[in-house]
């Protein structure tokens, strides 16, 4: 009996015995809805809160790249400056002394660079305040600039000390021969220098039940979930046998169900000392039927393995069993 039909049997019966919970409940969402995008987000979208509820600003300095997160601090820093600068130009021509130029742009440009001095509490010597006024404010600026100094440094370090995952998987999951019979099976590398061991996949297929208008989630008994040293590339396969959930699959039954396969992965990486995580998911579009891998290891006598990382996701004609 083909999987539609003998699934939504099942599930009516025993649902909550035989369906896996991964945390997105089963009416949250449309038939069509993806549950995790490609590069393993997931795909929720919070309504109805305010601003400060949805501001986090250490997650966002963490998360964004390089490029901009350097843009952001020397943004920052320019428009801090620039504040300062505003106010030691309002505090007059003979608030601070050394200066050489008292009116007009050459005034408030040397006021800026009394600004930057200050912030950063090199104070060459040159440039000191005059007045009570101009003395306070360059307290503020100075007390500011170790604090910003201080969570700058911060979130360097943070940044740095991020496990970097690195893992490049195949663009599409393949139905593929294995052994006598078929298999689901997906191919991923990790294209970092960080060491990591103890490598573990979980596999879950996402279907839709249209009689129940739910998604059910369906634990896909793997090949082989673990492996010591993740140092070259994992094939990982879900043999397509009798006790498989998609036993009599085809690719239509996929695109009716709207079938999602959700990875997860999780290693320990070595270099860092802790725990990584990555996740990502193949729908329906994304299966190739009649597939197989070709090789990515190059063979040279330099005593060395060689993956061509590009290759990751090639693949061939096969005839299915």
């Amino acid at each position: 009996m083909a999987l539609k039909d003998s699934l939504e049997k099942e599930h009516q019966r025993k649902p909550k015995k035989k369906s896996k919970e991964l945390g997105f409940g089963n009416r949250a969402y449309s038939r069509s809805t993806r549950l995790i995008n490609k590069g393993g987000d997931f795909n929720v979208h919070k309504e109805n809160q305010g601003f400060w509820e949805t501001l986090d600003t250490y997650h966002e300095l963490i998360s964004v790249s390089w490029g901009r997160f350097f843009l952001i601090i020397t943004t920052g820093f320019f428009l801090v400056n620039l504040v300062f600068a505003v106010l030691y130009y309002l505090a007059g021509p003979s608030a601070i002394e050394g200066m050489r130029t008292t009116e007009g742009l050459g005034h408030f440009i040397e006021a800026f660079y009394f600004s930057t001095q200050t912030i950063t509490t090199v104070g060459f010597g040159k440039l000191n305040p005059s007045t009570d006024f101009v003395s306070v404010l360059a307290a503020i600026e100075s007390f500011m600039g170790l604090l910003g100094f201080a969570l700058a440094t911060g979130l360097m370090f943070a940044r740095f000390s991020r496990p970097n995952k690195q893992l490049v998987y195949s663009q599409n999951a393949i139905i593929a021969p294995y052994q006598d019979i078929n298999g689901l099976m997906f191919r991923f590398a990790h294209g970092g220098k960080n060491q990591l061991i103890e490598a573990e996949v979980e596999m879950v297929a996402s279907c839709w039940i249209e009689a129940e208008k739910r998604r059910i989630f369906q634990p896909l008994k793997l090949e082989r979930k673990t492996i010591s040293f993740f140092s070259t590339s994992w094939t990982v396969v879900h043999p397509i046998n009798e006790e498989s959930h998609l036993y009599g699959m085809t690719a239509k039954d996929f695109e009716e169900q709207q079938m999602e396969i959700i990875v997860m992965f999780k290693a320990f990486d070595d270099t860092y000392a802790r725990h990584i995580y990555d996740r990502t998911s193949y729908v329906h579009n994304e299966l190739r039927w009649a597939k197989k891998f070709v090789s990515i290891y190059d063979h040279k006598d330099d005593g060395l393995i060689h993956i061509a990382m590009d290759r990751i996701g090639d693949h061939e004609e096969a005839h299915l069993n």
